[in-house]
């Protein structure tokens, strides 16, 4: 039976995919530092303090999902080190943790999608979010640079960069209404669509948003 390897699959995002994958009858292997808030037949779940210590079971994988992150809107220079730090860790270091071993375990000659969520601001980027787009900007460099190194492999790596999400992220950016923002299960549904898009055509880099944000008055 299918399955799908999800990292930070306590998040909001996380969950709405693993609902759709549910919903489709695939199986779900989740890791996150946090408890799920969804439970089904199809998901086993693993808590973990550290990425680097993931164990991960590739077999039946068709598709592994890095959605681990944190965000905090403050300006750089009112941040304190270890704030930088955790943003950094867990926008950049935790994911290439994941890559690293996931890819000295891969079989090379197997198709698997590997699908990390990047953001928009990493092209575009905005006050308050310095930290936080640099490590997006970094996994930006990072997809575009795996898509080169395993060019003639069956490994595809997708870049889902959204705009702000109508979630608990998203309350954080100030001057924006918050029900004019992305719609959380609707970016779910995309990814899955184009995960699930079987043609050998496919654009590494996504990006998904709104094309109108309304500002608070």
């Amino acid at each position: 039976m299918a399955k799908w390897i999800i990292t930070g699959a306590s998040g909001s995002l996380a969950t709405a995919c693993i609902k759709i994958l549910i919903k489709n009858k695939i199986n779900v292997n989740a890791f996150s530092r946090n408890n799920l808030k969804i439970n089904s037949e199809y998901i086993t779940f693993s808590k973990v303090d550290n990425y680097k210590h993931i164990n991960l079971d590739l077999s039946d994988c068709e598709c592994v999902l890095l959605a681990q992150g944190h965000f905090n809107y403050e300006l750089f220079e009112k941040m304190k080190l270890e704030e930088i730090d955790e943003i950094i860790e867990a926008n950049l270091i935790s994911q290439i943790n994941v890559l690293h071993k996931l890819l000295s375990q891969v079989n090379k000659n197997k198709r698997i999608e590997i699908v990390i969520f990047g953001s928009t601001n990493a092209y575009e980027a905005g006050t308050g979010t310095v930290a936080y787009g640099a490590a997006k900007a970094g996994i930006l460099g990072l997809v575009k640079a795996l898509n080169k190194e395993y060019i003639d492999t069956d490994i595809r790596f997708w870049l889902i960069s959204f705009g702000t999400l109508a979630n608990e992220m998203g309350s954080k950016v100030p001057n924006q209404e918050f029900d004019s923002l992305l719609d959380v299960d609707k970016v779910a549904q995309e990814i899955f669509n184009i995960v699930n898009n079987k043609t050998n055509l496919w654009q590494p880099e996504i990006v998904i948003r709104r094309r109108h944000i309304r500002a608070k008055n």
